[in-house]
């Protein structure tokens, strides 16, 4: 069944984002200068949907875990909320030490007033009494729609790790966002789908034609790691593989991991410009099923996107701004000339893209 994705996020004090708020699309790519806040949106994603979820624990220090959540870096009051289909939506808030969250249709909330249900150790908030039975189906609904995010950051020196591999029993997933645990994934997409291993295989005999196959190697007797056979015979081990390849298995794998709202943080990064477009239509045929947000600087991976598909972040004095390109300026018109990677570099300046927000002639 197709994954329901979140159509809104509007952050309120979250990290640098003092307010924003950013229509999303199944496959979305946040565009914009360094430091203008694309980072600190995918982080208040996962922050939310892991409340949502139930999913952080907390140690006898407090200190949050997996990760600390962004609305605890701001001294001043902040929220994070998701807008859903069906007029659903989830809002998690903190107000000086206390953090509390609510279920809400229509924008409005669906619990009793005052009844904020504090992130302890209680129940779920869909399971909380505070929810009003009038409600109860609809909150239903939000719990089904909603799990936690995935971040995904690559990095070679984590995929080339070797690694334990994952019991049967446990669904196919990396240790972390940098990729920790490729040769485990791997292992069990063999075992699991061989079909789908030799699919993956060919793909990147295709796009990497030194190479004659992909494999594991028995590190010792309980891990495994990366290697590959060149079509002179040669082994390659993970640390000798390039990077771009390493790139390219992260990214192939991902439709294995079962996640339903994945996070991207420049997924251009280690790869031959004509390797993006083969990433991108891996995670394009991943967002029939997930969400996918990417955070991106490659016009490249903007070239294949839509126009509905691409929200420019810039951050000034005055908070953060969330713009789709397809509202910018003469729009129409220069995308006529352009296409969508090459009209963002064609009027970006790296600070406030002026001339792609406010229009105007290229200098």
């Amino acid at each position: 069944m197709p994954h329901t994705p979140i159509q809104k996020v509007t952050i309120h004090n979250c990290g640098c984002v003092k307010n924003a708020e950013v229509n999303l699309t199944r496959l979305h790519a946040l565009i914009g200068p360094n430091d203008s806040g694309k980072s600190t949106i995918l982080r208040a994603l996962r922050t939310a949907t892991q409340f949502a979820t139930k999913g952080f624990t907390q140690d006898e220090g407090r200190e949050f875990h997996p990760f600390k959540p962004c609305l605890k870096e701001a001294s001043v009051d902040g929220s994070i909320m998701l807008g859903l289909e069906s007029s659903l939506g989830y809002r998690v808030n903190r107000k000086g030490e206390s953090l509390s969250e609510m279920a809400l249709l229509q924008g409005r909330a669906m619990l009793s007033r005052g009844q904020l249900r504090h992130l302890t150790g209680e129940s779920p908030l869909w399971t909380s009494k505070l929810v009003l039975n009038d409600f109860l189906d609809r909150v239903s609904a939000l719990e089904s729609q909603l799990a936690p995010a995935t971040l995904v950051r690559f990095d070679p020196d984590a995929l080339r790790e070797a690694v334990p591999l994952l019991p049967e029993s446990e669904g196919i997933r990396f240790v972390d966002e940098r990729g920790q645990g490729l040769a485990a994934v791997y292992d069990a997409i063999l075992n699991r789908d061989r079909e789908a291993f030799q699919d993956i295989e060919k793909r990147a005999l295709d796009l990497f034609p030194t190479m004659k196959g992909i494999g594991l190697s028995n590190v010792d007797g309980q891990r495994k790691a990366m290697m590959a056979t060149l079509k002179d015979g040669s082994r390659i081990s993970a640390s000798e593989m390039s990077e771009g390849l390493l790139y390219f298995l992260g990214f192939a794998a991902l439709q294995f991991c079962g996640a339903s709202l994945l996070l991207v943080e420049e997924p251009e990064n280690g790869l031959h410009p004509s390797r993006i477009r083969d990433v991108m239509e891996i995670l394009r045929k991943i967002s029939e099923t997930a969400q996918i947000i990417i955070a991106t600087h490659s016009p490249l991976v903007i070239n294949e996107m839509k126009p509905g598909e691409v929200t420019v972040v810039t951050r000034d004095e005055s908070g953060t701004h969330c713009k789709p390109i397809g509202e910018t300026p003469g729009f129409a018109d220069r995308s006529k000339v352009y296409a969508l990677g090459e009209l963002w570099l064609s009027y970006a300046n790296g600070k406030d893209e002026a001339l792609l927000l406010k229009g105007g002639a290229r200098e």
